[in-house]
């Protein structure tokens, strides 16, 4: 027993992002999207930009060589204005194909305040996730950093924000078609989000 143990602790790997090179990541950049790493609230952080609105709009920034299946996913994150939406990404294939666990601080204490989907389509079709099985109610700062830890094990992903130890979300049905991929930052119909601390540690 000592030695699968043992087969499993090695089998682990920590990705720490803490300081990202942008010429190993696809981070957006063109089409009104904008990107900048800079000092937001004492903290270098990468911070995502776009100068236009559409409520379809959904966004990944991610590290082009990281393949992730199960394993613990922590940032931190900010909202800039108390209204945006911003979040995490895994299974990410490519800037339409991902899992999104994504918050909205305006929602804070409400059902909506976090929503996990997955996105498989040109628009973020948010409208057709809006039923309560893929929201959960949480506490979120308006405009503070918060700390998000997600736990992805085969088809559920459970959800820890700012170091609670009762989880805010279990969710049991991720999507069968979004297996594996990179894992980053999501950023949604907002004019800027800032983002920080990403590791990843894969089983």
């Amino acid at each position: 027993m000592a030695l699968v143990g043992n087969l499993s602790i090695a089998q682990q790997k920590t990705h720490n992002y803490s300081v990202i090179k942008p010429s190993e990541w696809v981070i957006p950049n063109s089409g009104g999207q904008s990107y900048a790493l800079d000092t937001y609230k004492g903290s270098k952080a990468l911070i995502m930009k776009k100068n236009f609105d559409n409520y379809k709009f959904g966004s990944v920034a991610y590290p082009k060589d990281l393949n992730f299946t199960n394993g613990e996913i922590e940032l931190d994150m900010t909202s800039t204005t108390g209204k945006d939406y911003l979040g995490l990404a895994f299974s990410i294939k490519d800037a339409h194909h991902y899992q999104t666990l994504y918050f909205r601080p305006a929602s804070s204490g409400t059902i909506n305040a976090i929503q996990y989907m997955p996105e498989k389509k040109v628009d973020f079709n948010w409208w057709d996730y809006e039923a309560e099985k893929y929201q959960a109610k949480a506490t979120l700062p308006a405009t503070a950093w918060f700390h998000i830890k997600a736990v992805v094990k085969g088809n559920q992903l459970t959800v820890y924000v700012d170091h609670q130890s009762k989880p805010a979300m279990v969710y049991t049905a991720l999507d069968p078609e979004l297996k594996s991929g990179s894992v980053g930052f999501w950023f949604g119909n907002s004019l800027a989000c800032a983002y920080k601390n990403l590791t990843v540690k894969t089983y």
